[in-house]
């Protein structure tokens, strides 16, 4: 009885190791954008709480007011810097995400192609014992006239 060889099982098996990389891809550059986004947040928080306490204060010295808008102004910029950086990062994890999507297709199809050949092969092996019981059977009735 013969075995089943898919020839193609190499580049099935690239196919594989393309997709396993592209998930791992996807995976770095989601945990890149969760980073960058709870970067963006702590500045948030910060700047409210800086806020917060600059109107909560009554008496506040001249001195102090200043230093207080120089360093919401300086939390302001770095909350600028930061949600381009998660922008970025969005975008980043959109292509990684399509080129993981196209890795997974191009891998199902091989898949795809690797069933319907092995359909053909157990068709073919069930012709071949068809042909061997046809060819058993007649030979039994000849023998036994």
């Amino acid at each position: 009885m013969t075995k089943f060889n898919f020839k193609l099982e190499r580049v099935l098996n690239y196919k594989k190791t393309v997709e396993d990389y592209k998930k791992n891809k996807f995976g770095l550059v989601q945990q890149k954008l969760n980073r960058e986004e709870a970067i963006l947040n702590d500045f948030n928080v910060c700047k409210e709480s800086v806020l917060n306490e600059k109107s909560n204060s009554n008496l506040m010295k001249v001195g102090h007011l200043a230093l207080y808008n120089t360093y919401i102004n300086d939390l302001n910029l770095k909350i600028q810097m930061q949600e381009q950086k998660v922008k970025e990062a969005e975008v980043e994890l959109e292509k990684a995400k399509e080129e993981m999507i196209h890795a997974v297709k191009e891998k199902k199809i091989f898949e795809k192609l690797k069933e319907n050949e092995f359909e053909k092969f157990t068709y073919e092996l069930k012709k071949e014992e068809e042909k061997l019981n046809d060819t058993i059977v007649s030979f039994k009735a000849t023998t036994q006239q």
